[in-house]
């Protein structure tokens, strides 16, 4: 008898549910996104007779991989499909993981007859999708960093705010090392600037003398937004 699988996927977790020919539900369960976690789950899709594919909300990443790997039929579902399934099922629209993970299974079993699985990608493919999937990652932890980095600076620090293109250049943290409070800011002077730049090898185009103006302005303004709010 065929059977069909459905994962509503998660960052710390996945629900696995399967159904049979008939649209019964065979199991639906949780596998954490660990070694233990994803193992368990391909062991259970694994044993299932028949397994026709497992739908699934994304069409890349590791648990594609590590299903592909296992030689299972991957079905990638877009959202706009899957929300409308769930509308079959369920006329309030609320998050589920055990029914999400059943819809896709169950869709899988009455439309997956019109889908096209994945194919599996070649040895290099794979590796470059991990490769610029991390790269992706990076960068978007470089750039929550920055932002927090910029809040409290714009709360404690603010002269160092705009000193230089953005927060997390190199001469902007050696600013940050050599002058911590906004008192330590105050005190540079422009042959102070010329020779802090020449120290770290700063190589942009704006004078010192600029770069002074810049540290005044942000500690003048700053200054006048607490006298504003306490008045």
């Amino acid at each position: 008898m065929a059977t069909y699988a459905g994962i509503d996927w998660g960052a710390s977790h996945h629900q696995l549910a399967a159904v049979d020919a008939a649209g019964v539900e065979l199991f639906n369960a949780r596998h954490a996104h660990d070694v233990d976690g994803l193992d368990a789950l391909i062991g259970r899709l694994r044993a299932l007779p028949d397994l026709i594919g497992v739908a699934i909300e994304r069409s890349d990443g590791i648990i594609v991989d590590r299903l592909h790997a296992a030689n299972l039929a991957v079905f990638p579902v877009s959202p706009r499909v899957s929300a409308r399934a769930r509308e079959r099922h369920q006329a309030a629209a609320r998050k589920n993981d055990r029914f999400d993970a059943f819809v896709l299974a169950e869709t899988l079993r009455t439309d997956g007859h019109r889908w096209r699985s994945i194919r599996p990608p070649s040895d290099l493919l794979a590796e470059l999708r991990h490769v610029v999937r991390h790269r992706r990652q990076a960068v978007e932890s470089q750039i929550m960093v920055e932002a927090q980095l910029r809040e409290t600076l714009l709360a404690y620090h603010p002269a160092v705010v705009g000193l230089f293109s953005s927060v997390d250049r190199d001469a902007t943290l050696a600013f940050l090392r050599d002058y911590p409070t906004p008192r330590a800011a105050a005190l540079v002077g422009e042959a102070r600037m010329a020779r802090f730049c020449a120290r770290i090898g700063y190589t942009g185009r704006v004078p010192a003398s600029v770069l002074v103006e810049r540290v005044r302005t942000n500690l003048l303004s700053a200054s006048e937004g607490r006298l504003t709010t306490l008045t």
